[in-house]
């Protein structure tokens, strides 16, 4: 979808990791199919939107508009 280089990549990864981190002091559980989803934006294969999409998907609930 996306080229990013290398630095922009690893950038991303650590604020992946940030935004789980901070839900886990929360005790809150990000969903492994949710984080391999924003390890897949972090490297620029897939949008936000796709990640919002696939999480309606897996919850079997439509969208709202």
């Amino acid at each position: 979808m996306t080229v990013l280089s290398e630095q922009d990549i690893q950038r991303n990864m650590r604020a992946v990791a940030h935004a789980i981190a901070q839900q886990e002091l929360e005790s809150l559980k990000v969903p492994a199919s949710t984080v391999d989803d924003l390890h897949r934006v972090a490297r620029g294969e897939i949008d936000t939107e796709e990640v919002i999409r696939n999480i309606y998907l897996r919850l079997g609930v439509e969208p709202s508009a």
